[in-house]
């Protein structure tokens, strides 16, 4: 996996945290170097004042005895100490080459002496003033080295803590690589889900949402070859008869034969066409989820009422719509409209010669429902659940058609969550039930 900044997570993750490692151990290390510095003035500081209360106090400079003098002390050799008389005198000075300021300010100070600096501490004792000073370079040396160790450990450990930082982030993004290479090695033709399992929760939802978009790929794939497969199917006998059906126009002998022929071929046309439309519609509702928004089913309908009423004066059916003048469902306009068309074609075309068509619309708690009656020969209970199938009419159907109309209208529904059933009509015939759920 290349480390892009700004593109590579694994990248940007390892760019953030260890900037923000070196940073805190840049922070931690500067604060705990000026804390060692000023840690350690405070106690050579605390070690000047000692000395002199401890000269005040009659405390030897020099090793007397077994318990030895101050200056005995490794911490005090490189102090330099004078002693003065109330009136100016110099009673002692423990480094002949160097002499302080004889001005005296009591408590700390800081004096120049021959080109360097010193931190002094005065005191006033009975009959003397002492002073004890210290070059600032001997206590700031002192004080580096004591700060160096200090975050010496800081340093060491910030490195070790980058390594274990790099490490947890590649183990952690382990699976999401191992994602990267299953999709990147697949064939295009290849829709089978990428694995979820050891992902972290932040890409799961990701790959899911992946997994989704492929089953829906899939399912249109394979509708798109269903479609192929049913059109090269369906398409053969009509085409064959188109052709039979030309060949006939083109051995009539009279006009009479002529117009025969016309007639069947423009029917021939007519089937052709209706077939390939319902290919259409089948396809399409079976490879797109529609996209719901809540509408009047009422106003649906109507529009599909309106398109067929011309098949149904044609053959003297009377059609007419009572129920509910309202009903709230959620659907998709066209894909509805096209539903309820082909309920109402498959009845006024089974319905007999004057007959009869109801439509009627109820609106309750649990839904919405349509029914539609027919008073025409019905379907056989045993083979209510197979008219459904693509391409599958009823035995005991003897009007022309595909097989297509019930199985648009399934899909349909199907896609609306709404539930489809042929049940016995009061008028004689077949009632198409769809109930859908409530609108949200």
């Amino acid at each position: 996996m290349k480390l892009v900044p700004g593109h590579s997570l694994r990248a940007r993750l390892l760019a953030f945290l260890l900037a923000a490692i070196f940073l805190a151990a840049l922070v931690q290390g500067a604060i705990a170097y000026r804390g060692a510095l000023v840690q350690t003035d405070e106690i050579f500081d605390h070690l000047l004042q000692r000395t002199a209360e401890s000269l005040g106090s009659g405390n030897p400079l020099f090793s007397t005895g077994p318990e030895g003098g101050l200056l005995d002390d490794p911490a005090a050799r490189d102090l330099i100490i004078q002693i003065w008389t109330p009136d100016g005198v110099r009673l002692f000075r423990s480094t002949p080459k160097l002499v302080l300021p004889d001005r005296v300010v009591l408590g700390f100070s800081t004096v120049q002496a021959d080109g360097a600096t010193y931190r002094m501490y005065s005191m006033e004792a009975p009959l003397q003033i002492i002073q004890v000073a210290q070059d600032v370079r001997v206590r700031t040396g002192t004080a580096r080295t004591l700060a160096l160790r200090t975050i010496w450990p800081i340093a060491a450990m910030a490195p070790l803590l980058m390594l274990v930082v790099w490490w947890v982030i590649s183990v952690s993004l382990g699976p999401v690589d191992r994602a990267r290479r299953q999709v990147a090695s697949r064939q295009a033709d290849d829709l089978s889900p990428v694995g979820e399992a050891g992902l972290p929760d932040e890409v799961r939802p990701l790959v899911h949402e992946l997994n989704l978009l492929l089953g829906r790929v899939r399912q249109a794939f394979d509708a798109q070859k269903q479609f192929v497969g049913d059109a090269a199917h369906e398409l053969r006998s009509p085409l064959a008869a188109l052709k039979l059906q030309l060949q006939s126009l083109r051995r009539a002998e009279d006009d009479a034969t002529r117009q025969v022929a016309v007639a069947r071929l423009a029917a021939g046309i007519d089937r052709a066409t209706r077939l390939v439309e319902q290919l259409l519609s089948l396809a399409r509702q079976e490879a797109h989820e529609p996209a719901l928004a809540t509408l009047d089913l009422a106003n649906v309908v109507r529009t599909a009422l309106a398109d067929i009423l011309p098949q149904a004066h044609a053959r003297g059916v009377d059609i007419g719509m009572e129920g509910a003048t309202s009903a709230r469902v959620a659907g998709q306009d066209e894909a509805l409209v096209l539903l309820v068309r082909n309920l109402l074609e498959n009845a006024v075309k089974y319905a007999p010669e004057s007959g009869r068509v109801d439509i009627r619309l109820s609106a309750g708690p649990q839904g919405v429902t349509l029914d539609v009656d027919d008073d025409g020969p019905g379907i056989p209970l045993v083979e209510r659940g197979r008219v459904f199938d693509r391409f599958y009419r009823a035995q005991a159907a003897d009007t022309p058609g595909s097989g297509l109309g019930l199985a648009i209208v399934k899909a349909i529904a199907d896609r609306h969550h709404a539930t489809i059933e042929l049940l016995d009509s009061p008028l004689g015939g077949l009632r198409a039930r769809v109930r859908f759920p409530v609108a949200p």
